[in-house]
């Protein structure tokens, strides 16, 4: 027997609405029928037909909210436009205007107002108005459904009063029409106005609580990266004093031996460095450096990269301003190497042969970086999943890019295989003479 699927979470409140539509409907008509049985009014056979519709696009509706489908925008209009089916005649062949029920005819509106868009909500609007001057006009009730609306037998005389009456009764009729069009177009305007305010709330208030949430995984991440350095700090320093020992009675090595060993000193020096840099982002929590070249700036940082990752190939190319430096944060290095290493698993995930591609782009007002993998595409980081290559550490280099003030977007290449990792910051500079 095979599984349906669970609907999207963007279309559980369109689903939970259309069950509210269906259970609205299902009272709606089981009212009707139980107020006309209690007036004692027989309904005619059209009226037991459009009744008896009418229970029909209530099973059709409350079939399709079972949810087990997505259901769109669209559809749900559509479940919304199927009371005009059967209200419009039903009324018609009811009492026409003069009958009390003609009122539900702003229920689908009021519901369309508070859940679908605002064209939407006008489109139910004119199909109100239309069908209530329809009405009006051909159906107003006055013979039949007279006596529905104001009463049996208020005390006027037949013959001559009848005329009066009627007349009297219609521009009732019309002082109803005109107050229904006024309450469609104030429910289609304001109301749907409030509900997209309501609506425009709630994204602002999911896109926080994603910013709360990141902001609390990097939090976390930070506090156990201090007390992980902390833990590092004694280890590492008896695997450099060992180091320093062994490269003092080095001269009866092999040269492979020595060449390892030089190796491991580089390895350890690097480490020392990273936590040195983890302590001075610790005590100055704003980032800031010192003004500095940003051609230096980034040919240190792929110096750096390069010695973490000696097998890193790259292309680079950089154009802007030579007499001009900027403040660059700590946070900026680690974060441009962590695009870095992520375009170079892209590649070696990929067997690509190509080196990574580095465009370097400033000016006074701001950086541009481009990195460009020949990988296996566009992924985007996601808070809660760290796989293939573009994990962690684009979720923190995004997060501190973002305090920074900058941004970092991913995007496929134009042409063959591969992402484009795009950094934005604004500088602050200033001229080298100034400095």
């Amino acid at each position: 027997m095979p599984l349906s699927l669970p609907p999207l979470s963007g279309d559980q409140a369109i689903i939970t609405n259309l069950r509210r539509l269906t259970a609205l409907r299902a009272i709606a008509l089981l009212a009707y029928i139980a107020v006309s049985l209690w007036l004692g009014d027989t309904l005619s056979g059209g009226a037991l037909v459009f009744v008896a519709l009418g229970l029909v696009t209530t099973l059709v509706s409350g079939w399709r909210a079972r949810g087990s489908v997505a259901l769109g925008r669209l559809e749900f209009f559509g479940h919304l436009l199927m009371d005009w089916l059967w209200l419009p005649p039903l009324l018609a062949f009811s009492g026409g205007a003069a009958n009390p029920f003609v009122t539900y005819l702003l229920v689908p509106l009021t519901i369309a107002a508070a859940t679908q868009p605002r064209l939407y909500a006008w489109v139910m609007a004119a199909i109100s108005i239309a069908t209530y001057t329809g009405l009006i006009l051909f159906f107003p009730g006055i013979d039949g459904g007279h006596s529905a609306h104001a009463g049996h037998d208020m005390g006027h005389g037949m013959g001559h009063g009848t005329d009066h009456d009627s007349s009297a009764f219609y521009r009732h009729l019309i002082g109803m029409w005109a107050t229904f069009a006024f309450s469609a177009l104030l429910i289609a305007g304001f109301v749907n106005s409030m509900a997209e305010a309501l609506r425009s709330r709630d994204r602002h208030l999911h896109t926080l609580r994603q910013e709360q949430a990141r902001r609390d995984q990097v939090l976390s991440l930070g506090t156990l990266a201090a007390g992980t350095a902390h833990e590092l700090a004694s280890p590492l320093q008896t695997i450099g004093l060992l180091v320093e020992e062994l490269q003092a009675q080095q001269q009866g090595f092999a040269a492979p031996v020595v060449e390892d060993l030089a190796l491991l000193q580089q390895q350890v020096n690097l480490c020392k460095q990273a936590l040195e840099q983890l302590k001075s982002r610790a005590r100055d929590p704003a980032g800031s450096e010192e003004f500095q070249s940003v051609g230096e700036f980034i040919a240190r940082s792929l110096e750096r990269w390069q010695l973490l990752r000696p097998e890193a190939r790259f292309a680079l190319t950089q154009q802007g301003p030579e007499n001009v430096r900027a403040r660059l944060p700590l946070t900026l290095e680690q974060a441009f190497i962590n695009v870095l290493n992520n375009a170079l698993d892209a590649n070696l995930a990929g067997a690509a042969t190509q080196p990574v591609e580095v465009d370097v782009l400033w000016s006074e007002q701001g950086l541009v970086m481009a990195i460009t993998d020949s990988g296996g595409g566009v992924h985007q980081p996601q808070p809660d999943s760290a796989s293939e290559g573009f994990g962690i550490g684009l979720i923190l280099s995004k997060t501190a890019l973002t305090q920074l003030g900058g941004s970092l977007t991913l995007a496929p290449r134009t042409s063959g295989q591969g992402t484009i990792a795009t950094i934005e910051l604004p500088l602050e500079t200033r001229p080298v003479e100034e400095v």
